[in-house]
């Protein structure tokens, strides 16, 4: 059938690409390019976010631009993006660090708001200054919220990546399958969505025990730890 493959002619075109090379390239591809739109959003989203959050006056300034700014989903970016970069890694990249960010950013934003005033100020009374609450008060606190907008940010960004590759990429996963559809190939159809769910997983796998290792948990004599 066109429509359906059996089992045995999709692991049979997996073992093929992997013995010719082709699935690992594309896996290269695609990691290439989210990890680099990911890291950016990381680098840009989490400081930005605490800057933001600690001071008033830019919060008030900057909430209403940014929730906006939120709600255009990242793919209809993508026709932006293909207008100013064409085809191949930059575009991707970029839907990708704009999907991302505003997540991370959200959420970083979000965690320095909610830290609770009189932590801040007993640690004052004890003669630290803005960097000691920086330190010991606002980073430990606003982690989990950082590690909620990072895992976040990871779905919408992996989401995006595919899209962008079918549309505006010439390898990668997304890359594969577009190729696949237009040949009404449905195991390479197959094999790029399986490859595409277990990288996934395991990414997602891999910030889950992330996030149980940096996030706060508290202690039964009230202390609080960060590892």
């Amino acid at each position: 059938s066109i429509l359906l493959a059996p089992p045995t002619a999709v692991i049979h075109r997996a073992m093929f690409y992997l013995e010719k090379g082709y699935l690992q390239i594309n896996i290269a591809s695609t990691m290439y390019r989210f990890i680099s739109g990911f890291s950016i959003a990381l680098l840009l989203g989490a400081p930005l976010g605490l800057l933001f959050g600690i001071y008033d006056k830019a919060y008030e300034w900057i909430a209403p631009a940014s929730n906006f700014l939120r709600m255009t989903p990242p793919p209809a970016i993508l026709p932006f993006a293909i207008i100013m970069f064409g085809i191949g890694e930059a575009p991707a990249v970029f839907v990708i660090t704009v999907g991302c960010f505003f997540p991370i950013f959200l959420a970083t934003m979000r965690g320095v708001r909610e830290v609770e005033t009189i932590h801040k100020e007993v640690v004052q009374t004890m003669g630290g200054g803005q960097m000691d609450v920086l330190k010991h008060v606002i980073l430990p606190s606003a982690i989990p919220s950082v590690m909620t907008g990072v895992r976040i940010g990871f779905g919408i960004g992996w989401l995006v990546l595919v899209a962008s590759e079918i549309v505006a990429a010439d390898s990668g996963l997304g890359f594969m399958i577009q190729g696949g559809r237009m040949r009404l190939d449905t195991p390479t159809v197959f094999v790029g969505m399986a490859t595409i769910c277990i990288l996934g997983l395991t990414m997602d796998m891999f910030l889950k025990q992330l996030e149980k290792y940096v996030t706060v948990r508290k202690k039964g004599g009230g202390e609080y730890i960060y590892f």
